[in-house]
């Protein structure tokens, strides 16, 4: 029978490994230094540029307080520091990538906006929106240091304790997770699946990248892997009902599979903070709206979603473990505060990464506009005089044994 879990929101301690800062944490890569941003738009152009694309949302003041009913056990309020005042945040927003010489390593990608994307986002019918950059690549390993945060240290909630010999792990990146998993468990082999070639060139040797595109026939074994980890592509996956049953048909019996997504609204609030119209909430519907143009139905994630998906895939064991991710050190608890300013971080270039492309080129919104949007949406955050969090779901599902019937 499936379960929906609750996580524990504790107050405790980070274990120190844990809360290594994030600059640490990327300081191995070379930094691309910034190309001068355009001189910013009065706040009154960013509110006609953004009435004049108002054809393709929703009201925003019909989804301010739109708290998915799909996510039981939801996590308690995350309460506000009321002094907090944020008066030293950076409104640099945008850091565009440096111009990179053609080297093999470039061919496979287009450049628009000032960063560099995938080749599939050329692709008019087959559009992939995210940037493939070194900006990119840092605002990711910073987003895998926010969910160790989340979960407390750990790479995973599903039940696994011993070394599985097999695992894959879906939409890799930089392939900061497969990696920090084949450190921990050295008996196991595992393989980081991405379109984009964005991993190390060194690697540990139980563990390997492949360049592939996860929503095409998988050419692995059947029944071959025991834990199969998928993090962050719900802006990517077009037909769910296809990816889970692939997962379900390459899993052995009694693997584990991990769903980690989050929800594409990152505005929901607690305290009435965040304003019907609160330009979070505009920017959130825009880029909902430009992601839906591409067939991805981002609108649709939520607990209820993956459940019927994983049961109708055949899975058992169905747990989702529910979290609230708050937007800018608003938080009172230090441990939520640290979250909140290490997500703040990642916002501060995820904002265009998320919906550059998308919105100039499935909406037809300027570049600038969309730039100097994005600037506002941090400078609310990091304010903080609104109180906004997004949702995150962890989902585990068992494969069952051989001769088990599900009880999904």
């Amino acid at each position: 029978m499936a379960t929906t879990m609750k996580p524990g929101n504790s107050q405790t301690t980070q274990d120190t490994s844990t809360t290594a800062t994030f600059a640490t944490l990327i300081s191995s890569r070379s930094s691309t230094p910034s190309t001068p941003k355009p001189a910013p738009t009065p706040d009154e152009d960013v509110h006609v540029a953004v009435e004049d694309a108002s054809a393709v949302i929703k009201d925003a003041a019909a989804v301010a307080e739109d708290v998915p009913t799909e996510a039981e056990n939801i996590p308690e309020a995350i309460a506000a520091d009321e002094a907090a005042g944020f008066s030293d945040y950076d409104d640099s927003a945008s850091e565009a990538s440096s111009t990179q010489s053609l080297t093999s390593s470039t061919l496979d990608h287009v450049y628009a906006n000032g960063r560099r994307y995938h080749r599939r986002s050329a692709d008019e019918n087959n559009q992939y929106l995210m940037p493939s950059d070194e900006t990119e690549m840092d605002r990711l390993d910073m987003m895998h240091h926010m969910a160790l945060l989340l979960l407390d240290g750990e790479l995973h909630k599903a039940p696994i304790t011993d070394d599985p010999p097999r695992v894959l792990d879906c939409g890799t990146g930089t392939g900061i997770w497969a990696l920090d998993f084949g450190s921990i468990h050295p008996a196991s082999h595992v393989v980081g699946v991405d379109l984009a070639p964005n991993q190390p060139s060194w690697t540990y040797p139980n563990v390997q990248f492949e360049t592939d595109d996860l929503e095409k026939t998988w050419t692995f074994k059947k029944n071959h892997f025991n834990f199969i980890h998928s993090r962050m592509v719900g802006t990517a996956i077009k037909d769910w009902g296809r990816y889970t049953q692939q997962m379900f048909d390459h899993l052995a019996p009694n693997g584990y599979i991990e769903l980690s997504e989050h929800s594409i609204k990152y505005a929901y609030c607690d305290d009435s903070s965040v304003p019907s119209s609160s330009i979070l909430l505009t920017h959130g519907e825009l880029l909902a709206s430009a992601i839906e143009k591409t067939g991805v139905r981002p609108r649709d994630l939520c607990p209820s979603f993956f459940h019927t998906h994983l049961a109708a895939a055949g899975f058992t064991d169905i747990q989702v473990y529910t979290y609230k991710v708050p937007c800018g050190p608003w938080p009172k608890s230090k441990r939520f505060k640290y979250i909140g300013a290490v997500c703040a971080e990642g916002i501060k270039t995820g904002l265009e990464a998320y919906g550059m492309l998308a919105m100039t080129r499935l909406l037809g919104m300027q570049e600038e506009v969309v730039r100097e949007m994005c600037e506002k949406c941090y400078r609310t955050i990091m304010e903080g005089r609104e109180h906004p969090y997004y949702f995150q779901w962890q989902i585990v599902a068992r494969k069952p044994d051989v001769g088990e019937v599900s009880l999904a």
